[in-house]
């Protein structure tokens, strides 16, 4: 027997409440170090659909590498559009302890996740072990979530299109560290913003049109 459902019955069975970026900001500035640790964020992104169309402002594309643009930030979280040409990718990294959410607000891209391999010391070398295969997460689906307790990860846009994801941290992470794949070590890195708040640097920036 196949049974069809009328929009209104699924909207009452999914009710995702529609969020400006200005709403979505103001919940992030009530949060502080102790609600960021709860699933106050997990419940948030779950009954809220923000506009991705909101994020425009803050998106720009690097050519050499993935573009950092940063939205807000404060002492307890940082919120940032991550922009990706075809065939950019992060090195494997984690995330200096702190949590992560993403959304994917155009196209799609590629995580891959590998073994925790504990307490991580500068010049050791190490033997990562993927965990299964990688991971297509696309435009439209939900909000995905890591933290260095499950996984580190690299991601890769691997499709022929530009993609765009946002990206929130708590607490900021300045500085993450990242796997050289060479000589199989970890190394420090620190981290840029290729703008901030809708503001370029002095490199030439590409506008999403």
């Amino acid at each position: 027997m196949i049974v069809f459902f009328d929009r209104a019955v699924l909207s009452f069975f999914n009710p995702m409440k529609k969020a400006s970026l200005k709403e979505f900001l103001d919940f992030l500035n009530q949060q502080d170090a102790k609600t960021f640790k709860t699933d106050v964020v997990d419940k948030y992104l779950k009954n809220h659909q923000i506009d991705h169309e909101e994020f425009l402002p803050y998106t720009f594309f690097r050519e050499e590498t993935y573009g950092r643009n940063l939205i807000a930030k404060n002492d307890f979280y940082e919120l940032l559009v991550l922009t990706w040409l075809p065939e950019q990718r992060t090195a494997i990294h984690d995330h200096a302890s702190q949590r992560c959410w993403v959304m994917m607000g155009l196209g799609s891209l590629t995580f891959k996740n590998y073994e925790p391999v504990g307490p991580i010391i500068e010049g050791k070398k190490y033997q990562l072990k993927a965990m299964g295969r990688a991971e297509v997460i696309s435009a439209g689906q939900s909000p995905s979530y890591i933290d260095d307790g499950m996984a580190l990860h690299s991601i890769a846009n691997a499709s022929r299109k530009p993609a765009i994801s946002i990206h929130l941290y708590a607490n900021p992470v300045n500085r993450c560290r990242i796997y050289n794949e060479s000589t199989k070590t970890f190394e420090w890195s620190e981290l840029e913003y290729f703008t901030f708040s809708g503001n370029t640097w002095n490199e030439p920036v590409q506008e999403l049109h």
